[in-house]
Order: C-alpha cells, then structure tokens, then sequence
C-alpha cells in the first residue's frame, strides 16, 4: 500500500468512526499532512471513489469547513431499520421540531405546547446531546446544541436554521396533504 493509499484509508476511517463532521483542521493534525489543501485533495479524492464505485456512501460539506461521511438520502429508508443510532418517534420529535423553531424557549412553555409528555421529551432529547436545559432564576430555558445541526445536517446559524425548518416543515406538510 503506497502512503497516499494509506492517508485515504485511514481518512476513511476517521470519518466513519466519528459519524459526526469532523474539521478540516482536526483531519490535518489527525492525518499529519502538512495543509488543508492536501486534506481536500484526499477528500475529492475518496469521494470521486465512491462515486466511482456506486456506493451508497458520500462525504458532504457542512458549515464551518467540516465534512462528514454519510449515506446519500436515497438510501436512506433502507438503512433506517438497520440503524443503531436511536429513531426519534413522532413525539419527541414534534417537540424537538417545537424547541428548534422558537428557540431559546421556556420549558414551561414547550410543556404547554406539547403537553405533560414533554418533560419525558425533553430528558430523552437532553440524553441524546440534541438539546441543552439552562437555569434562569426560576425558568428552565431551552436551546438546541450544535450536535443538533450536525445530527440534522442543519446550518448553526439560528436564522439560517429557522428558515431552514421552515422549508422541512412545508414539504412534509406538502407530502401529508398528496397522501
């Protein structure tokens, strides 16, 4: 195996093991290249393999010069039964919707929306790393975390992410309504 060989390889495999993005900078330091622009060079280059090859894997760019090993979305449904990451079920996942929409947000508030289920909601979200719980006086306040975004392939930036959701939730309204 010639060293470019064995620098791919071992890119593949810190992006499959962290399964989350991972920065340019870190892929440098773990790789122990000399610049970003060689790190990009094995990036296109692993990807043009996979392309290549007719995997259903792809790395994508994420904000903050990241990239991340995922399956392309068409493979999605298939995979989704097999998947050892846990599924949120359509409860937490409305209130997980309910909290990234009108971030920050009181508790009491997402309780009142949501209903005595989402102090469970809340705790199991709060488990996952895809929400933070913060004390204000005597209110509970509550925002997504970054592994939110990364989770869902979302944009950081609150704005960009409210309008970003703005958009899911109108195709998926568009989907239920053709049903």
């Amino acid at each position: 195996m010639s060293e470019d060989e064995g620098k791919l390889a071992e890119l593949e495999a810190i992006l499959y093991a962290s399964g989350r993005p991972v920065s340019l900078t870190s892929l440098v330091a773990y790789l122990r290249l000399g610049s970003e622009m060689e790190v990009i060079a094995l990036i296109r280059e692993l990807s043009e393999a996979y392309d290549r090859d007719g995997s259903p894997l792809e790395i994508s760019e994420v904000t903050g010069e990241r990239v991340v090993l995922q399956l392309k979305p068409n493979f999605n449904k298939q995979a989704r039964r097999f998947s050892m990451k846990p599924i949120l079920t359509a409860g937490p996942l409305r209130t997980l919707s309910y909290v990234a929409y009108n971030q920050p947000v009181e508790q009491r508030e997402v309780s009142d929306a949501r209903g005595s289920q989402a102090y469970k909601h809340l705790r199991a979200l709060e488990n996952m790393g895809l929400i933070s719980r913060k004390k204000d006086g005597r209110s509970t306040i509550i925002s997504t975390t970054p592994d939110f975004a990364d989770y869902l392939g979302l944009s950081p930036d609150r704005t960009s992410m409210r309008r970003q959701l703005r958009s899911i939730f109108r195709r998926l309204e568009v989907q239920e309504i053709e049903r």
